[in-house]
């Protein structure tokens, strides 16, 4: 049987990388930099969010 979690996590790691090179084919040089910071404050804020939703189904 399949982990919730680990499904969740996947799909929103994947739904994130999307948006992220879509973003990155169309911006300068500057708005690359940025976004590129972003990113992996989104990640890191969407990994906190799936432990603690997944500690709550635990």
């Amino acid at each position: 049987m399949m982990n919730v979690s680990s499904l969740a996590k996947g799909v929103a790691v994947g739904m994130a990388a999307g948006v992220v090179t879509y973003a990155l084919t169309n911006a300068t040089k500057t708005e690359k930099r940025r976004l590129k910071s972003n990113s992996v404050k989104a990640m890191r804020s969407v990994g906190t969010m799936m432990d603690i939703l997944g500690g709550m189904f635990m």
